[in-house]
């Protein structure tokens, strides 16, 4: 026996159901909490983060609720829900460990997103590899695509670098010569003895002083220049990466360039539908009150058997015209519900399809935005320190100018030999220092890039790991498709042949997950659209590739739900449905099934099915 309570979930206050083993039937008139069961099994198996987002499924004027299983008295699973703000709080393991499986294979109703996909003619690729290991392979080869992206990008950096290391490599070996050259010439020279200077006069002194002044005012005019040389570099090595990152988002709004009018497109067509599934709705709240004030009038006549007239239209009343109009309002009130799902999961698909493509958007131009910003940061700074560097050249300038004028003064009162001599040596002094303090910037630069080129071989081999690992994924991801399709297709004709359904030779999962429905008549065989096949054809084979899915997946879960399905389906086609899963020996099947307000007490009964 399978006992389930619910407690405020949906529309129902607090009930407790009991199952036999086999087909059990829940009977009872609409509105009084079929579909709430339903919800309590699904919210059995949910996940916690989808839950968060089912408010709705808990009595929206209570603050909690509750679900419950139990099998032969021992409790399988129980779940309390606590609403917090617009979400759900859930608390207890699911009642499978499977459960988005579960629901999709297992209970058949409106809202089954394989059951819409089927009927509606879409590609199944997403609701059957997201349950094998494609999934795995379709994450990895999105961030290897990803990493080669990145390693790509490095590699050009670095080609850049070697190109840097070599020219300041040649700039190296000329200051060494210079600097070489410098050293000897001074070597010839003799010591400037500054205590003998001093002795000689007060002029020489100061002279000796303003020519050191002055070379080290070149020294700092010229490390200054060196500095804005390389922060040009350093500008332009940033600007090439902005123009690449921004060369790859103008590529890629190049390849995708309805992007932006695909997103609105899509926007406007949700409007379109929310807009229509109001109407509908509203066509369908018109129906169901019509349907309410046919079944006034009938119960009027069980009470007030002298009521001759409509009291809806006025005319004479018969029972048979009341009857006939109630069964023309249930049908066109199916109808209404089943265009209602339809235009809910088109509307989800249109969310999704959002979703998905401003995510793409939202990764190439965000990803990229945030390097580019960095990189522009740097500029600025870059730039900063360029116009304080040239300040400060132009504030040396002036004070180079001003002491080259004090020079040439004093020059004219000492000795021109030793004031040749002195400037000589003084200069080569600060030549020689100058070229050293290069030689100590290029080194720095060098082992700078250096340390960062000792990563490409590791970046190039890496690369050329990914550059073979990618296409291998991609043909392993194609391998494992194509294992899930047969895999299918071997359930779907397992399925299929235990029925005694014959309508089609064959029913399958091409490669492109489209469903292929073969029809044979008069020797002739042709491939027919799922949109040319009847509603009950359609749901019938929505069910067979339902139940390939729990062969596949989840052949021990003890449960399968046929919820509202019934309404215009085939009742032959039905039976054969119960037929199988009877075969399967499937523990415990439900089917819900509206019951007329006067047939019963007008609440949930569970009839067992022999």
């Amino acid at each position: 026996m399978l006992h389930v309570k619910l407690y405020n979930i949906g529309g129902i206050d607090e009930i407790a159901l009991t199952f036999k083993k086999g087909k059990n039937l829940i009977k009872a008139p609409n509105a009084t909490g079929k579909s709430s069961f339903v919800k309590g099994i699904e919210l059995l198996n949910m996940s916690k983060s989808d839950i968060e987002q089912r408010r709705h499924y808990i009595n929206l004027f209570k603050s909690s609720g509750e679900v419950e299983i139990q099998e032969n008295g021992k409790i399988g699973c129980k779940r309390t829900l606590t609403v917090k703000g617009n979400r759900l709080i859930v608390e207890g393991a699911a009642f499978h460990p499977e459960g988005s499986k579960v629901n999709l294979f297992t209970l058949a109703t409106p809202q089954n997103e394989l059951i819409n996909a089927i009927t509606s003619g879409k590609r199944l690729e997403s609701l059957i590899t997201q349950y094998s290991d494609v999934k795995y392979y379709s994450f990895l080869i999105s961030n290897v695509q990803n990493r080669l992206s990145n390693l790509k990008k490095d590699l050009r950096i670095y080609l850049m670098y070697e190109s840097d290391i070599e020219s300041l490599k040649i700039e190296q070996v000329k200051l060494n010569n210079d600097l070489d050259e410098s050293r000897i010439e001074r070597e010839t020279l003799p010591e400037i003895n500054l205590e003998e200077i001093q002795s000689y006069s007060e002029i020489e002194s100061r002279y000796h002083k303003l020519s050191k002044t002055v070379l080290s005012l070149h020294n700092r005019i010229e490390q200054a220049n060196d500095t804005i040389k390389l922060d040009k570099d350093r500008i332009i090595e940033s600007e090439n990466q902005i123009k690449a990152l921004e060369e790859e988002i103008k590529n890629f709004m190049q390849e995708h360039p309805q992007v932006d009018q695909e997103i609105a497109q899509i926007v406007d067509r949700i409007k379109e539908n929310r807009k229509f599934l109001q109407e509908v709705k509203n066509e369908k709240n018109e129906v169901e009150k019509s349907i309410k004030e046919v079944r006034n009038w009938i119960n009027l006549r069980y009470t007030m058997k002298d009521l001759s007239k409509c009291t809806i239209c006025g005319r004479p009343y018969t029972e048979k015209h009341a009857k006939a109009r109630e069964d023309k309002l249930l049908v066109d009130d199916s109808h209404l519900s089943k265009r209602l799902r339809e235009i809910e999961f088109e509307i989800d698909d249109l969310e999704r399809r959002k979703e998905d493509t401003e995510g793409l958007i939202h990764k190439i131009k965000n990803d990229n935005e945030i390097k580019i910003n960095k990189s522009k940061q740097e500029l600025r700074r870059l730039q900063r320190e360029i116009s304080d560097k040239t300040n400060e050249i132009e504030s040396l300038e002036k004070e180079l100018k001003q002491t080259e004028v004090e020079l040439k003064i004093l020059e004219k009162s000492i000795d021109q030999e030793r004031a040749d001599s002195i400037k000589l040596i003084t200069q080569l002094d600060a030549k020689i220092q100058r070229i050293e303090g290069k030689i100590e910037q290029i080194d720095k630069q060098i082992k700078e890039k250096t340390e960062r080129m000792s990563q490409i071989e590791m970046i190039q081999t890496e690369h050329e790991f990914y550059s073979v690992f990618l296409p291998y994924l991609q043909d392993r991801e194609n391998a494992v498709k194509l294992g899930v399709i047969e895999n299918f297709n071997t359930q779907i004709k397992k399925v299929y042949q235990l029925m005694s359904y014959r309508d089609f030779e064959s029913i399958r999962i091409d490669p492109q997950f489209n469903l292929i429905v073969k029809r044979k008549r008069s020797g002739v065989t042709i491939d027919q659209p799922i949109q040319s096949l009847s509603d009950s054809e359609r749901i019938t084979i929505s069910l067979i590739v339902m139940l390939a899915g729990r062969e596949e997946y989840i052949e021990d879960y003890p449960l399968f739900v046929l919820d509202k399905v019934t309404l215009d389906y085939d009742p032959t086609r039905f039976e054969m449905i119960l037929d199988y899963l009877t075969q399967r020996e499937v523990p415990y099947i439900i089917v819900t099934l509206a019951q007329s307000i006067y047939e019963g007490s007008g609440q949930l009964l569970v009839e067992y099915l022999a």
